[in-house]
């Protein structure tokens, strides 16, 4: 025999299939690990909706009194002597992103985004130290509030009374309601809206403001079904289950109601049923993609061991796939099931390749050992190559940068890990069984050379023939495709996530503040009810009540959509937790 070329050489020496073959037990005892640690790091994965992306928020709600005697004056002079000077000296704050600010008589609130990523409680003590450096009008006060807009609430029930007003439901839901969930493991807050509360300019201060209009209203108001009502939102801790902590609330809130059987606690709003029917549907769709793989592969090979090995690529690596995603951190959520989804066929074309050409060596009349040898020293950087270009893909998507990069992270490195996982599958393992398990059993065209088998290779080759033979035919119908492909483009909707149809949906809305007639209004009602011989003094400054203006724009609401016989119920808050009563949500 002549000495190899260096070329043969160069893939003897990256063919560790040999070595796994050389070595049986290291390679069985490695992948019998990797199994065992596959399955505990799956049952660790939490079930969420979306990837855990911080999205850090600071708001300063700040309140002064002012002496203006007229709506516009006052908001004027609110944006002037706090809103304006809040904003200069918060826009220099590292990692801010973005600042926006909201200014009503008397109060402001001002919104601070900081960059994806940021430390909330680093944020929070930044602001707060700035705004204490800050000279602000006598009697100021301000707030500072730090809001994670991931921190969405899991579940929301809604607290109604047979007969009870909701003065005499707020203490019933704050000492026994509120404490008996806020105990549960995973749960982070638990959040009671829609009960009355003093405004912070009257409730901070010693003194009464002389300003002429103050915010008095309570900071939310809750209806559920066109009544009004009292509602808990129950938020999780990041690193809490979601499914695991709705389970727990469910259980608690069903004791609460064996023992307050005077108080009507319903189901207002959950995430949990989305996500237990879109978990389940995704592992269903990827054990169907198993069989469909199985029932694929076995007509080509018609071989029941080569099948099986092919096919047990799958769960191998999907389970080595796991193990990544619980060192990353990452959950089982739309972005990382639909990794999963995708990658379960490229998943089995490398060990599809591999046992094939060692069940041809075989056939040639090679023993096992060396087909497989043999076989994978062919093909190895082949297949190492196509694997690696799928990362070359995949891999930047997971690193890049901003929001977008940390939705699409636990998509690209997963895609990435399940892909590298399938390549050493398929160079160690597939290659390992084979020798093991496969045997000759003759050539598919042997055995089915009168059957179906021969009728399809006659076809195709009859259809290669015509396609060889008619060039210009071909490549033209390859242009046509590419040019509508490309006209299709503008045609296909965009977005940042997929659009689902989860059976519901929200409606915002922002309420128009009092007008100055209004308030003209409100003086001459109260200065009408002066008695004639009464000493005349000035009149007081009316109230301003942006909640029950936006409760009034809520309630118009509810009865339009309440119209439609397909809504099954409606969960309105009135209220922000940004501090801007004249925002509202309906659910």
């Amino acid at each position: 025999m002549g000495k190899p070329t260096s070329s043969s050489s160069f893939r003897e020496r990256l063919n560790f299939s040999k070595l796994a073959i050389d070595h049986p037990w290291l390679t069985i005892g490695f992948w019998i690990a990797v199994t065992i640690a596959g399955i505990l790091a799956f049952s660790s994965l939490k079930y969420a909706l979306f990837p855990d992306v911080t999205f850090p928020v600071v708001v300063v709600n700040a309140s002064a009194p002012f002496t203006a005697t007229s709506e516009q004056a006052a908001a004027l002079e609110t944006e002037t002597k706090l809103t304006q000077p809040i904003e200069q000296r918060l826009q220099t704050l590292a990692g801010l992103d973005e600042i926006r600010s909201t200014t009503y008589p008397g109060q402001t609130v001002v919104s601070l985004a900081f960059e994806v990523g940021t430390k909330l409680d680093a944020s929070q003590q930044l602001v707060s130290t700035e705004m204490k450096r800050l000279s602000l009008p006598t009697g100021s006060t301000f707030q500072v509030i730090p809001l994670n807009l991931n921190e969405a609430a899991v579940i929301s029930y809604a607290i109604q009374g047979a007969s009870q007003t909701l003065a005499q439901l707020t203490p019933i839901a704050q000492r026994q309601i509120v404490p008996a969930i806020a105990k549960l493991p995973g749960v982070l807050k638990v959040e009671l809206l829609g009960v009355p509360v003093v405004a912070p300019s009257l409730a901070d201060s010693q003194q009464k403001p002389s300003s002429s209009q103050q915010l008095t209203s309570s900071a939310t108001a809750v209806r559920f079904d066109g009544q009004d009502a009292l509602a808990i939102q129950v938020i999780k801790r990041s690193d809490a289950n979601a499914l695991e902590v709705v389970s727990q609330v469910e259980t608690a809130v069903q004791q609460l109601r064996d023992r307050l059987t005077n108080v009507k606690l319903t189901l207002a709003a959950t995430q949990a049923d989305y996500i237990r029917e879109a978990t389940q549907a995704t592992i269903e769709a990827l054990g169907l993609a198993i069989i469909l793989s199985v029932l694929v592969i076995f007509p080509f090979l018609w071989n029941w061991q080569a099948t099986l090995i092919s096919a047990l690529a799958i769960p191998t690596s999907l389970l080595g796939t796991f193990i990544v995603m619980a060192t990353c951190g990452f959950n089982l959520e739309t972005i990382t099931l639909l990794a999963l989804a995708l990658i379960v066929g490229i998943i089995v074309d490398d060990a599809i390749v591999d046992v094939e050409n060692i069940a041809r060596h075989l056939e040639a009349g090679e023993s096992p050992r060396h087909a497989a040898i043999a076989a994978t020293n062919e093909i190895g950087l082949t297949v190492t190559a196509a694997t690696l270009t799928i990362v070359a893909v995949f891999l930047p998507v997971g690193l890049m940068g901003g929001v977008v990069g940390q939705f699409f992270k636990p998509f690209g490195i997963t895609v990435s890990a399940a892909v590298i996982v399938s390549l050493l599958v398929a160079r160690t393992l597939s290659p390992l069984l084979a020798v093991r398990w496969l045997r000759p059993h003759g050539s598919p065209t042997e055995t089915h050379e009168s059957g179906r088998w021969k009728a399809f290779t006659d076809a195709y080759q009859r259809l290669l023939a015509w396609a060889l033979n008619h060039r210009r035919w071909i490549l033209g119908l390859a242009a046509l495709s590419l040019a509508l492909g490309i006209g299709l483009i503008p045609l296909i909707p965009k977005g940042f996530i997929p659009t689902l149809d989860r059976g519901e949906f929200n409606i915002r809305y922002t309420a128009p503040l009092p007008t100055e007639a209004s308030l003209t209004q409100a003086n001459a009602n109260q200065s009408s009810k002066v008695k004639p011989n009464a000493k005349p003094k000035a009149p007081p400054a009316p109230a301003i009540d942006p909640l029950s203006d936006s409760l009034k724009v809520a309630k118009q609401l509810e009865q339009s959509v309440r119209r439609s016989p397909q809504v099954q119920t409606v969960f309105t808050i009135v209220g922000s937790r940004q501090g801007e009563p004249n925002q509202g949500t309906l659910y």
